[in-house]
């Protein structure tokens, strides 16, 4: 498997021309990971890092990876939680 780095992400969408959704597959096939996918999706489309976030959050071919984070995310926020009510 290929590894591609931020800056070959960056210059490989850019070339594209492509929309921020249409973009979602091709950073998927060149096996970038969620949150490289919010990075690249950013800076190429200069949006914030929340609207970035949306996109990837929300497009099928992230779906599995989404929802592992978000469940991680509530599972830490839980902790924290029970830690500071000690």
């Amino acid at each position: 498997m290929v590894t591609f780095s931020y800056e070959q992400l960056l210059s490989k969408l850019k070339s594209l021309d492509c929309t921020p959704d249409e973009a979602q597959r091709h950073l998927k096939h060149m096996h970038a990971s969620i949150v490289m996918a919010i990075r690249v999706t950013r800076a190429v489309y200069g949006m914030s890092m929340g609207e970035a976030k949306k996109i990837v959050d929300r497009h099928p071919v992230w779906v599995d990876e989404s929802a592992l984070g978000n469940e991680i995310q509530e599972k830490a926020i839980a902790a924290a939680a029970e830690l500071l009510a000690q």
